[in-house]
This record gives structure tokens, C-alpha cells and sequence, in this order.
């Protein structure tokens, strides 16, 4: 997951960061809380630690992880950097090539024009 720069992070980051890595650690069934280990990381900043997930995130997490990723990202102050969706104007639609057959060319013979009698 890349992860976009932003002002307000909570933790001085000595560069920037543009991956997180986030496991939870084992824990027994229907935890009250999770603690889940972190690990920011980019060309020139490593950073680790530790949150505990509070009770409504356990018990809102079912299947979805996206949910911790979003809880993480929040506390640590980060951003998730999203791929933009091409707009109606940046799309670029291909018409197909329809050829035409080109128009058979009669050659005539000119026509002696025979002056009218009268």
C-alpha cells in the first residue's frame, strides 16, 4: 500500500514514508482489544511501533480489513495515497476504423456532340 506525504503526522518521519506494513498480533477469540505492530517505511525513513485496536474497531473489523488500515493511517496521521480514477475528459475512446470501399472510377469516352439540325 502506498502511502501519500501530509503536514500533520504525528510522529516525525526524517523523510518520506511510502509503505506500511500492519500485523496483528495473535490474540484470543472475541478480544476486548487487538494490538496491532506497524511499520512505516520509504528510501530514507524506518519507523515501527505498536497500537491497540479499541473495542469498537474489534468489533467492527469482521472480514473487512480495510477498517484497521484506516485506524492505523488515522493514528499515526498518514494518508493513504489513492490511484485518480480517470475523468470523462481523460478518457480516450478509439472509434473503430470502418473502411470504405473506394468508388469504382468509369472512365468514359468523350461524345461527339452533333450540332442540332434544324
Amino acid at each position: 500500500m502506498k502511502i501519500q506525504e501530509t503536514q500533520s503526522v504525528q510522529l516525525p518521519l526524517s523523510g518520506i514514508a511510502n509503505n506500511l506494513e500492519i500485523t496483528a498480533k495473535s490474540f484470543p477469540l472475541f478480544p476486548s482489544s487487538i494490538e496491532i505492530i506497524w511499520q512505516v517505511s520509504g528510501d530514507t525513513v524506518l519507523k515501527e511501533g505498536t497500537i491497540t485496536l479499541p473495542a469498537e474497531i474489534v468489533a467492527a473489523w469482521g472480514t473487512d480489513d480495510s477498517i484497521v488500515k484506516d485506524y492505523v493511517l488515522q493514528q499515526l496521521g498518514l494518508v493513504e495515497e489513492v490511484e485518480p480514477t480517470p475523468t470523462e475528459e481523460e478518457e480516450v475512446v478509439e472509434e473503430p476504423i470502418i473502411e470504405t470501399p473506394e468508388e469504382e472510377i468509369v472512365e468514359s469516352t468523350p461524345t461527339e456532340e452533333t450540332p442540332p439540325t434544324e
